[in-house]
């Protein structure tokens, strides 16, 4: 962004002319800049498809006060970490007259601010490339943090901006989340402040050099807890708790104290610095998680942290030699050893400054020269470069005289070169823009501080990658929810691990293993473009399928790709898929941090387990949502059923039923109602068959229970009740299983494994022909088909897409003198023709003749469940389970038992 000024001209001509550059749209701006003249009585006229002036009421447009004009710009670079530029930018003119000033004024600031905020594209990414943080973030349903307020301190940086987006996602309303920035000049600290400020949340800054020296900024630090107090009283004032996730900058203000007169509920510790200040501080009253010192962090959040300080120091030193040389390394704690071992393979001579022994005996056994004191080390290495790493005061004025002549100070922890600075040394500096300051020493040498004397790796930059910090705020996220649930029965104090106990339970490492570090193809983060392509609508959302065989894994798919984080439980399965947090157990051995995070179920186990599993998923979480494949459960279970939703009022609860919407059963009535309005049906057939002989073989798809009754009866029950006028079904259904026909083919391993049944209603005084027929196991059963109709070409058809079809889905339906055919996928047609998955015909014959012909694309399944979980996640009210297609299956499985023969060779009986 661009601000150019002409000196004051005449008052009839423009005085002053502003140009602005970012990501904004036409329509955005236009609202704005209407809104900001009508505050001051002024109305914006269009001039042209990229003008507008802005006058008074009254005024003609040659008038006018203020004129922008803009046209399409792209950027010389992106302004993200991850190269995307967003759909649109622009770049403005903005000039106005005397008259005008404040007006311009005005709108000049709120283009400053409105240009410098992420675009929509840019926020896509920034989530799209921490799928961890994604992953891992509680639902609504589940999320404690949503009845908490949050103060967030930390840099501004992207990864800030996703961590506070992933509170918002899990429920925390943004007016209760207070962001705090710490003061460093990172690269985009006003983006994200004009980004949090945009979307509703308070932003401010708490300076770290204020809260380290309160007596030189006492003012300016009274004024940040003044609004700090204010956050606290209002959300005290609303029944909400306050956690604060910090570096100890507001718990050493005394917010954590046992008497505070005004006390936050709970921290969160971010930085070993911070965890000094807390010890400082006095005695607590409220419990913190120690995160500074987590395996987490150690382990996957150091390695980054050092990556980032090598890149920054790099980066503003590229003429300078670095190989070979000697370097002092102060401190050689968790980040001082890993700078170490990062600059001696980088060809540097390291030399080692520690007052602890124990660090000095570890650098020593790595191979470092090392001494106890600042002014040794000095002496003896004479290094060209010195890098700070200890968060204290660790030059003194005795060891001005020795730094070297021309060297460079790199400091990557705030205090440790804060003496250079000190007013009372007088010592002169230069500002080098874009690099640091060069301090003349009293000897008569210089050397170049790099950055501001903060912590270099955020000077100016936005430190680590969003990706190399994703499992970090994962971590974090999963420890401040797991806080606010047992902040109560926490003492007071600093606990360190239970937030290792937290983390390992929760699954992070192995999903931070799965995501980026397992060998083989990992999905790689979604671009902002490609998530435009897709319908996030589960967004955020974290599910756990229950059972991955096949309704599992298609479960499982169109969960994922719309969004949702998914979590595997399966006990019978050890092929549980990589991309996915999985457990090879039942849900009583899934860690407690894993299931309170889940915000949908989704439940696919075998029919008998569903009941045990609601009442497991329920007992944990009374107010569940939950999606189970049909049947619901057992026939004999259903009272229990009943019984169990009623005493769990909280819970939602939806059973999927596929051919609710399947749109070739719309195509299908839509044509009916065409070709033979105000006909009444006369025969409806459903058949369903499938040849499962090969798995059952393998003891898989066996339901005794029910038979073939249990496999896709429910199916063919949801279809004709799309087929039927609602009194007719309603009809079907009351009618007793008793006064059907029935041909039932018994089998000593699958109960009943074909079943035709043949029933006789009245409806608008026309008896109505039903006939249901399935089979499981009979391989030969196979339904005709017209041939393709296609007039030229193969059109959709092709031959040998795949083998033969086992299976066969028909619905049939006669009205007057037309019959009309719906094919369900597969589609097989004469001739050996084929249709791609998830295609279906729907025709009409009449006389011989084919009236239509139709090939329908859809998948009934994936609107079945996007349907169902964007209703359970939703607001809305839930209808109660439909349980009368079960009941009418359940008598038929009753009735079908007691004709059984007792010798159960396969047999038939009428």
């Amino acid at each position: 962004m661009t601000t150019l000024a002409h000196a004051p001209t005449p008052a009839d001509t423009p005085t002053a002319w502003t140009v602005l550059r970012g990501p904004i749209d036409p329509d955005t701006l236009t609202t704005g800049v209407t809104e900001i003249a009508a505050r001051h009585h002024l109305q914006a006229v269009s001039s042209g498809p990229a003008s507008l002036l802005l006058t008074p009421t009254d005024a003609e447009p040659a008038r006018a006060q203020v004129t922008l004009r803009w046209q399409p710009y792209i950027p010389p670079r992106p302004d993200t970490l991850s190269h995307i530029l967003s759909a649109t930018h622009l770049e403005i003119l903005l000039d106005h007259r005397e008259q005008g000033t404040h007006a311009a004024a005005d709108l000049t600031g709120w283009l400053k601010t409105a240009l410098r905020r992420f675009h929509p594209d840019e926020l896509e990414q920034i989530t799209a490339t921490m799928p961890l943080l994604a992953q891992f973030t509680p639902t609504t349903t589940t999320h404690a943090l949503a009845d908490w307020a949050v103060i967030f301190r930390d840099h501004y940086v992207e990864n800030t901006l996703g961590f506070l987006l992933a509170l918002q996602r899990a429920g925390t309303p943004t007016r209760w989340i207070y962001a705090l920035a710490k003061g460093d000049r990172t690269h985009n600290r006003d983006r994200v402040h004009a980004t949090l400020l945009d979307l509703g949340y308070a932003s401010g800054l708490l300076d770290n050099t204020a809260i380290n020296a309160p007596d030189t900024h006492a003012t300016e630090l009274a004024a940040a807890m003044d609004q700090v107090d204010a956050f606290i009283d209002a959300a005290h004032e609303a029944g909400r708790k306050v956690l604060v996730i910090d570096d100890g900058g507001l718990l050493a203000q005394g917010y954590g104290h046992t008497d505070a007169p005004r006390r936050i509920d709970a921290a969160l510790e971010l930085t070993v610095s911070g965890l000094k200040r807390i010890t400082a501080a006095g005695e607590l009253g409220i419990p913190v998680l120690n995160l500074a010192r987590s395996q987490l962090k150690t382990s996957l959040g150091y390695p980054e942290i050092a990556d980032s300080c090598l890149r920054r120091l790099r980066a503003l030193l590229p003429a300078v030699k670095v190989t070979g040389r000697p370097v002092l390394v102060l401190g050689y704690g968790t980040l001082g050893s890993r700078l170490a071992t990062a600059l001696r393979h980088q060809g540097c001579q390291i030399h080692v400054a520690d007052p602890d022994p124990l660090a000095l005996i570890a650098a020593a056994e790595a191979g470092h020269p090392t001494y106890r004191t600042t002014a040794d080390a000095l002496r003896a290495a004479h290094p060209f470069l010195i890098v700070g790493t200890t968060g204290e005061d660790a030059l003194t004025a005795d060891d001005l005289p020795l730094l070297p002549d021309g060297g460079y100070l790199a400091p990557f922890a705030t205090r440790d070169f804060s003496l250079l600075a000190d007013p009372d040394r007088g010592l002169t500096a230069t500002e080098i823009p874009g690099i640091g300051r060069r301090y003349r020493l009293p000897g008569g040498g210089q050397v170049t501080l790099l950055g501001d004397g903060r912590s270099l790796n955020l000077y100016e930059a936005d430190a680590i990658p969003n990706q190399g910090y994703d499992a970090y705020r994962a971590g974090t996220l999963i420890a401040a929810d797991a806080l606010c649930q047992r902040a109560d029965n926490l003492p007071p104090g600093i606990h360190t691990d239970l937030v290792d106990d937290i983390i390992r339970e929760s699954g992070l490492y192995s999903a931070y293993y799965d995501t980026y570090l397992a060998t083989g193809h990992q999905p790689a983060p979604r671009t902002a473009a490609q998530q435009r392509t897709a319908t996030p609508l589960l967004a955020g959302v974290s599910a756990c399928v229950v059972g991955y065989g096949a309704a599992g894994r298609l479960h499982a798919e169109i969960l994922a790709e719309h969004g949702a984080s998914l979590t595997i439980v399966d006990p019978k399965h050890q092929d549980l898929p990589k991309p996915y947090r999985s457990f090879p157990h039942g849900l009583e051995e899934m860690p407690a941090a894993v299931r309170s995070a889940v915000g949908l179920w989704s439940v696919c186990c075998p029919t008998a387990d569903h009941l045990p599993v609601l009442r497991t998923i329920l007992a944990k979480h009374p107010d569940a949502r939950i999606l189970l494949e049909k049947p619901a459960c057992q026939g004999h279970e259903i009272d229990a059923l009943t019984a169990l939703l009623a005493s769990h009022r909280n819970a939602r609860v939806m059973v999927t039923d596929q051919y609710q919407h399947a749109r070739a059963l719309d195509v299908l009535t839509d044509l009916m109602n065409r070709l033979e309005p105000d006909t009444e049906l006369d025969y409806v057939a459903v058949t369903f068959t499938k040849n499962r002989t090969s798995d059952i073989a393998k003891g898989r798809f066996i339901d005794r229970s029910y038979g073939v009754l249990g496999y896709e009866w429910l199916h063919m029950l949801a279809v004709l009740r799309r087929i039927l006028p609602p009194e007719a079904a309603a009809a079907y259904l009351a009618q007793q299983p008793q006064h059907a026909e029935l041909w039932a083919t018994y089998d000593p391993r699958l109960f009943v494994s074909a079943l035709i049944e043949r029933s006789t209603i009245t409806h608008a005084s026309t008896r109505l022909r039903i006939e249901l027929t399935s089979s499981i196991a009979n391989p030969t059963i196979v339904l005709g088909s017209t041939p393709r109709t296609t007039p030229t070409g193969t059109g959709p058809w092709c031959q040998g897409l795949r083998p033969a079809d086992d299976r066969h889905r028909r619905v049939t339906v006669h009205a007057g003198r037309t019959q009309f055919t719906a094919h369900l996928d597969p589609v097989t047609a004469t001739g050996g023709w084929q249709l791609e998955r998830n295609h279906h015909r729907v025709t009409a014959e009449r006389d011989g003749l084919v009236l239509h012909d139709e090939v329908v694309h859809d998948s009934p399944l994936h609107t079945a469940i996007l349907s169902a979980t964007t209703t359970l996640t939703g607001a809305s009210p839930v209808p109660e389970p439909d349980l009368g297609p079960l009941r009418r299956i359940a008598s038929l499985a009753e009735l079908l038992r007691a004709q059984q023969p007792t010798n159960l060779t396969e047999q038939t009986s009428a």
